[in-house]
């Protein structure tokens, strides 16, 4: 095990894209890190992958989890409890984003996914996480994205609409875990280029248009970065009711300065 005073963070959804960019940065800042997926095949390839990399095979574990399922997320943390003997921070990070259809077209298993998945997981790793850490105090943080701020994202009404919601239920929850010890925070990572980003670009058949691509050399990140940005953050912040905002207008201000310097899609096949 790690040292005695590191921190153990249960991040969901971390067997790629941006929830295992938070565990190999964790890993770096010398957290115990607890990976989760849908399957414990998955689980294990990425405990591997960062054993691998970072020479920390005792500090991660992989447990498979079902987010929609409460019991599976109770099992989760008596599974991290019983590995390092606490939990300090828990990321609410799995998610499911299908684009594409109008509301109109949407298959209704692909809205109750996205909601179950997105909203109602991030619900019950709240909870159980609460309920497990009121008694020495903690931090949860709940990933938010597209939507958050109840803008109109197109083609991503399913998706937009349960980060719509899990802001509210950021914001109401830190407001009932007020003075509780237990700190409640969002996190806005902005566009990262996921597994699942690259997935649902592959669904156009008009490909990544020249000003699309532009856009995202602007705005868009790497796991890694964020990754960086979130561990570093879970582990430090004492500040408790806040929805944390990567990509801020200043930023983005900053970042078309850089033009055409920043070229982020130059390392996937998308232009």
């Amino acid at each position: 095990m790690a040292e005695a005073n590191s921190k153990t963070v249960v991040v969901t959804g971390s067997t790629r894209g941006i929830g295992l960019g938070i565990v190999k940065s964790l890993i770096a800042l010398g957290c115990n890190a607890v990976i989760t997926g849908p399957t414990q095949a998955a689980c294990d390839a990425a405990c591997k992958a960062v054993a691998d990399t970072q020479q920390r095979a005792d500090q991660v574990i992989g447990v498979a989890c079902d987010v929609r399922e409460e019991k599976q997320v109770q099992a989760l943390w008596d599974r991290a409890i019983d590995a390092f003997g606490k939990v300090d921070v828990w990321i609410n990070n799995a998610g499911l984003a299908l684009t594409g259809p109008v509301l109109s077209d949407l298959p209704s298993d692909e809205f109750r996914k996205m909601l179950e998945i997105n909203l109602l997981g991030a619900m019950h790793g709240s909870k159980v996480a609460f309920n497990g850490m009121k008694a020495c105090g903690g931090a949860i943080y709940n990933v938010l994205g597209a939507g958050w701020q109840g803008e109109i994202v197109p083609n991503m009404i399913g998706y937009a609409t349960s980060k719509s919601g899990l802001t509210y239920m950021t914001r109401a929850f830190a407001a009932e875990a007020a003075g509780s010890g237990v700190l409640v925070n969002g996190i806005a990572p902005g566009v990262v280029i996921t597994e699942g980003f690259l997935r649902e670009q592959a669904k156009s058949d008009a490909g990544l248009s020249p000003e699309r691509a532009a856009v995202l050399n602007i705005i868009g990140d790497h796991t890694e970065t964020i990754g960086d940005w979130i561990a570093e953050l879970s582990v430090t912040n004492t500040q408790t009711g806040e929805l944390f905002n990567w990509l801020t207008p200043e930023r983005i201000a900053e970042r078309k300065a850089m033009v055409p310097s920043r070229g982020v899609l130059s390392r996937y096949a998308l232009v």
